[in-house]
């Protein structure tokens, strides 16, 4: 779980990157909700640690589960005018793989992928995105479309 996060949040970074012109600033919230039960958690600290280790010992013991959270990309233009892009990521536990696998849907367009595995489309999901609050007026770009 942490592991999709951290993956989630290296690909963001980059993206922000490759947008640095358009001086739009992204990054993943760290705040996250566990949709079973509506807590919300910041994925940084202790607690959520704590939780995913209950989690963990109580799927042991069953043998399978999964679990579902709601995670925001904040775009934040060079008005400082921000949106955000709510995200789905479902973990299924086990996977069949020996390590994580998370479904990611990005609710703006409807788009989603596994992590790891389809990191450049999670990228392109992302910037299909912010084209998208970009095209509604919500954020702006500082520099201007060819």
């Amino acid at each position: 779980m942490r592991r999709t996060f951290a993956t989630m949040d290296r690909l963001v970074g980059e993206v922000g990157q490759a947008l640095a012109q358009a001086r739009f600033s992204i990054k993943l919230a760290t705040a996250v909700v566990d949709r079973s039960s509506y807590v919300r958690l910041d994925r940084t600290s202790e607690n959520f640690r704590d939780y995913l280790k209950l989690w963990s010992h109580r799927r042991a013991e069953s043998g399978s589960g999964g679990m579902h959270w709601e995670a925001a990309i904040t775009v934040t233009d060079h008005w400082r005018q921000s949106a955000e892009i709510g995200l789905g990521v479902a973990i299924e536990w086990p996977n069949g793989e020996g390590g994580d696998l998370a479904f990611v849907e990005f609710w703006t367009n409807g788009q989603g992928m596994t992590l790891p595995g389809e990191e450049r489309n999670f990228q392109r999901a992302l910037v299909s995105s912010i084209v998208r609050l970009e095209e509604a007026g919500t954020v702006k770009s500082a520099k201007p479309r060819a």
